[in-house]
């Protein structure tokens, strides 16, 4: 029998994880700059390496609401940005860079070495960039109740994220096509469903038995517990190209994950997905990852669909008196409008449809986040002026 303890955080508290690309200043290339960023900055432990050299992630303090965190992501990138011109180098996000056409250089740690041993030659195309929320759970068990609630609304965050329509120079066909790569590897995907969290204990230990994973954190399910932090983690986002995305997310996984809270304890009557087979879910994933926002979503095990806008409407709907409750309200409203604008990977579309040149797909993508971290700078600058 397993035996994991659980360490409980601030109740439905906030954290999150950013995984950015490091360009050449000039030609807009990924560059394997994490080994020199981290040199100049040792002591920084909110700016850390990932699998690849040409990736940066940045992880937020844990945070009691969604200003906070915006705020505290916004101080962090703005550091990052600074270090990183000091060594030539710029940085973005989206789910891939569109036109990186060179294998993955891997972080020198030990981890990331044995994982490339056991992925094999799809540990050389592994450059692909995610965002990540913590919400921080009172107990194992109230965590993985929520991560079987949860697993039905994946595909509609996957379809409201999508950042990656192109591959090696080439446009995929996809929305998400992070999310197409990552599932053919070995421990990425769909979550099982667990009953408690001793359930899930037990698992994991048999799984560490049969050499499966050495830690939870090798489990890379798109969405898991977490238990040193006391937090379930939601993994199936494509990275975002602008903090404000990041925080539309942030709102709507964190209204959602309180609502369905409310919702075991009986307290919830609206709108609610529920739990589907496995090969339904399965193709529900492949539906938002091909089609994003213009997918058909298998509501029922009988093969009804109606389009995902539909039902982000109506999940919208259903979390709006939590998402007030929250002060989410005001970030679901833009994220609401950001259906009829589109997400990152129809204006990437739109860019190289206007230039024909997928540097230009790149240089947007830089200047959406440059352009939104001056803003953040001038604001800053103002209010200090004020005091």
């Amino acid at each position: 029998m397993g035996d994991i303890e659980f360490k409980s955080s601030p109740e439905f508290s906030l954290g999150m994880e950013i995984e950015l690309q490091l360009l050449n200043s000039d030609t807009l290339q990924l560059v394997d700059g994490i080994l020199p960023l981290l040199e100049q900055a040792p002591e920084n432990s909110l700016i850390q390496a990932e699998f690849n050299q040409a990736m940066v992630e940045v992880a937020s303090k844990v945070c009691s609401n969604i200003p906070e965190l915006e705020a505290n992501i916004v101080s962090i990138l703005c550091n990052l940005k600074a270090r990183c011109q000091e060594l030539g180098m710029k940085i973005c996000t989206a789910g891939t860079h569109p036109c990186c056409d060179r294998f993955a250089s891997i972080t020198p740690l030990p981890r990331y070495l044995s994982q490339q041993t056991a992925s094999g030659y799809l540990a050389d195309l592994m450059m692909t960039f995610a965002l990540q929320i913590h919400v921080g759970m009172p107990s194992g068990d109230a965590a993985i109740d929520i991560m079987s609630r949860l697993k039905p609304y994946l595909p509609i965050l996957l379809a409201l994220s999508a950042s990656s329509p192109f591959w090696w120079g080439h446009d995929t066909s996809f929305a998400s096509y992070r999310q197409r790569f990552l599932s053919s590897l070995r421990t990425y995907g769909i979550s099982p469903s667990f009953k408690t969290w001793q359930d899930f204990a037990n698992f994991f230990t048999t799984a560490k038995y049969a050499g499966m994973f050495e830690a939870i954190r090798d489990i890379h399910w798109d969405v898991r517990p977490q238990p040193d932090l006391g937090t379930l983690e939601i993994r199936v986002m494509d990275a975002q190209p602008t903090i404000k995305e990041s925080m539309m997310l942030a709102a709507f996984v964190h209204s959602l994950i309180v609502d369905l809270h409310y919702h075991s304890q009986g307290n919830q009557t609206e709108f609610l997905l529920t739990p589907l087979p496995w090969l339904i879910e399965k193709e529900n994933y492949f539906r938002a990852s091909r089609w994003g926002l213009d997918a058909n979503y298998i509501e029922d095990e009988q093969g009804n669909s109606r389009p995902i806008k539909n039902i982000v409407k109506d999940i919208f709907n259903a979390l709006a008196e939590t998402a007030d409750t929250l002060g989410n309200s005001p970030y679901l409203l833009q994220l609401e409008k950001r259906l009829a604008e589109g997400p990152s990977y129809i204006r990437q579309r739109r860019v190289f449809e206007r230039t024909a040149s997928l540097k230009a797909v790149v240089a947007s993508l830089v200047n959406e986040l440059e352009d939104e971290l001056a803003s953040a700078k001038r604001q800053a600058t103002a209010y200090t002026l004020m005091i």
